[in-house]
């Protein structure tokens, strides 16, 4: 018996009918390309004042922990990776800048620069500069500013590679990740530990540097749980080591219940329940994801609504910046 005429005819109508109908909306987009004069993009922070801005940064015109002469810069971006405005910052010096947050000091909206890399582990101590956000986008693109307080700190038991910093405002603290121990080491330091910086005073921003006090961060505890998240990750450590799960950047969620971390291959998130501490709540991630490739990821940013996060990597060209979003543990914790 020949298959019935109208079989073929249903078939033949539905595929004109998938063919011809118009393409779906498509979604929005995954990944950005950062703006080719950040090469060496070092952290990442949505603004507090300006809501489709993104900060930046480069770490040392690629040249890590010297102590060459060079103009710092931070760049605002926006979600697609266009540059809106680069800010000239003068009366400082940039040794390693490794990351960058965005939050509200005293009424202002405040831009925090940490100058903690030490690939060496040779510094004594580092800084952390606060400077203002600026408060309109000039159409020139530019502006030059100085930063009005500084938070120069040392780690209790000597030199300690830090990337990864995060602004914890309910508790008044920065938060600083060690990079290169295992387990990484959590530090805080009060806000209120900053002081004024006159960037106009005295013979140099170096010796400005060196007369500050210096006070010492406080250890919090050791970061469980950072373990490759992916079965090539994970069967490679045995010869990559960890180097593929160093923490590069952190970032809190908006509602600050919700510590994101960063590696070269992965993220990891952990949450702090009202009333706990950071020191507990870092025992162990409630969620973590791979990352699209492992690559030179540098910077963590979560987005307002707590529904996805940001990342930027070292390098140019296309996905240097991406969307992730958050796995549905965390994000039902954080508000989005």
């Amino acid at each position: 018996m020949s298959p019935p005429v109208f079989h073929h005819r249903s078939i033949l109508a539905l595929l004109v009918t998938l063919l011809c109908a118009p393409a779906a909306p498509a979604s929005p987009p995954n990944e950005a390309e950062l703006p080719a004069q950040i090469d060496e993009a070092s952290g990442l922070a949505y603004s507090t004042q300006h809501p489709t801005l993104l900060w930046t940064h480069n770490d040392n015109i690629n040249d890590p922990g010297s102590m060459r002469r060079v103009t710092p810069f931070l760049y605002g971006i926006s979600p697609d990776g266009q540059p809106r405005v680069r800010v000239e910052l003068t009366g400082l010096t940039q040794r390693d800048w490794e990351a960058i947050e965005s939050t509200r000091l005293d009424g202002v909206d405040t831009l925090v620069v940490a100058d903690s890399g030490d690939n060496l582990g040779s510094w004594p101590d580092y800084a952390l500069w606060f400077i203002p956000e600026p408060e309109t986008l000039p159409a020139s693109g530019r502006v030059s500013t100085s930063p009005t307080a500084l938070l120069r700190y040392r780690y209790p038991d000597g030199p300690a590679d830090t990337e990864a910093m995060a602004i914890d405002t309910a508790s008044g603290e920065v938060l600083l990740l060690s990079k290169r121990e295992d387990p990484p080491r959590l530090f805080s330091l009060p806000l209120s530990a900053r002081h004024s910086y006159d960037a106009d005073h005295g013979d140099s921003d170096r010796e400005r540097l060196r007369e500050s006090p210096v006070h010492e961060a406080r250890p919090v505890g050791p970061m469980g749980g950072l373990v490759p998240t992916d079965p090539i990750n994970w069967l490679l450590s045995p010869l990559t080591g960890r180097q593929t799960s160093l923490p590069t950047d952190m970032a809190l969620s908006p509602n600050g219940r919700v510590l994101g971390v960063l590696t070269y291959s992965s993220l990891y998130f952990f949450h702090r329940e009202p009333g706990e501490g950071w020191a507990e709540a870092i025992r162990r991630p409630i969620a973590s994801r791979s990352l699209p490739r492992i690559e030179q990821w540098e910077g963590l940013a979560f987005s307002a609504d707590g529904r996805y996060v940001s990342i930027v990597r070292e390098g140019t060209g296309a996905g240097t910046m991406r969307y992730l979003e958050i796995p549905e543990a965390a994000r039902s914790v954080t508000g989005g």
